[in-house]
């Protein structure tokens, strides 16, 4: 085998190894399906009819999409940064509330694109902002973010309760939620489908944040900080405002995320809404292995789960957390496919009587064991 095809297969190897994580959650949660008495296979089968098979069902996944798209690709920002934020679903509804307030406040009253831009420009201010809270935190008193991150979603969930339940209440409903922006309002369907825009955003979003990575000074700057903070810090580079870049921007993007499913989808914010793009998201990146564009295809495969997991307990008698268990799993799966991906390379490397001379530095993010496929998106 020559050099080329050599280093080819190197860089299938962790792409196999997600996809092997993804089959053997799969199997494991079949297991317990079968040991708590349930048809596992009749359960796949509804998922898979009803988020690929079915028209209607992919419909409502490339929806689903759309806001997946762009919170994961906020969340690579931070997390190829070395910097964990978890505050994405706080993040996510305060953009959201801000959308749904500001478009509906100009609906009718300026051209849809306009309002479009209006209330998209809002849920990233309102994304940024609360984000920018742990940033400051992060970078003036080295306070850890993944908590201060995780506290601020508690805050968001009961402020914008408060805020759709008071202030920002309809006048014309009993029920607690914004006031709706109309239909016809709403982001234009891509021609040929009943898919909004907004899938074409995030699309966008993903593509952007590629070429930051592959192609300016500043994604390189982020990925050095990200691989070796001692050496970023060494060779002079701004860490904590990089750091504290990286997370104001992976909020700026749930704002957006947030924006983009009020515009397309819901047309207004209920209390207590929270689809919990979070956590999902954190499984998406991860088993993209950090890379930009292979975000794509996995956001793709977690909105189908999404869509159809919400029909397995009703037509195949599954609890209700099993998708939520299902993402856990394959995070699970991923860590021991890592590792053994890992002991593959060194073992390889001694049968060819090379030592093993790769440089993986310790960050938080595992971003030197994880992140290597950049390059060739």
């Amino acid at each position: 085998m020559n050099e080329r095809a050599r280093m080819s297969g190197i860089s299938l190897l962790p792409i196999a190894s997600s996809v092997l994580a993804i089959v053997m959650a799969f199997v494991i949660g079949g297991i317990f399906l079968e040991a708590n008495g349930k048809d596992a296979l009749h359960a796949y089968r509804i998922l898979f009819e009803r988020g690929l098979i079915n028209g209607d069902g992919l419909t409502e996944t490339f929806k689903k999409m759309a806001p997946m798209l762009i919170v994961s690709a906020g969340l690579l920002i931070a997390l190829r940064t070395s910097v964990w934020n978890i505050g994405i679903d706080g993040q996510f509804m305060v953009g959201a509330l801000l959308a749904g307030v500001s478009g509906a406040a100009v609906a009718g009253s300026v051209p849809n694109p306009l309002m479009w831009l209006i209330a998209a420009l809002a849920g990233i201010i309102g994304g940024l902002l609360w984000a920018l809270i742990p940033a400051l935190l992060m970078v003036k008193f080295s306070l850890n973010e993944i908590i201060t991150t995780l506290m601020m979603n508690y805050v968001a969930v009961n402020v914008c309760a408060w805020l759709v339940k008071g202030p920002f209440q309809a006048p014309d409903v009993v029920a607690p939620q914004t006031k709706q922006i109309p239909l016809e309002d709403r982001l234009s369907f891509i021609p040929g489908t009943e898919v909004h825009v907004g899938l074409i955003v995030g699309l966008i979003c993903v593509v952007v944040v590629a070429i930051i990575f592959r192609s300016t000074v500043y994604g390189f700057c982020l990925d050095v900080v990200g691989r070796n903070r001692k050496a970023a810090i060494h060779a002079g580079l701004p860490v904590g405002r990089l750091a504290g870049s990286a997370l104001i921007l992976s909020g700026a993007f749930a704002g957006l995320a947030g924006a983009n499913d009020v515009l397309g989808v819901q047309g207004l914010f209920k209390a207590n809404w929270d689809p919990g793009y979070g956590f999902t998201a954190f499984a998406l990146v991860y088993l993209a292995r950090l890379n930009s564009l292979l975000i794509i295809p996995f956001a793709f495969f977690f909105s189908f789960l999404l869509v159809g997991g919400d029909s397995m307990p009703r037509r195949a008698d599954v609890p209700t957390y099993f998708i939520e268990m299902l993402e856990g799993l394959m995070l699970i799966c991923f860590a021991v496919a890592v590792y053994l991906e890992r002991r593959w390379h060194v073992i390889s490397e001694r049968l060819r009587g090379r030592p093993d001379d790769r440089v993986e530095p310790e960050t938080s993010s595992g971003v030197g064991a994880l992140e290597g496929l950049e390059g060739s998106s």
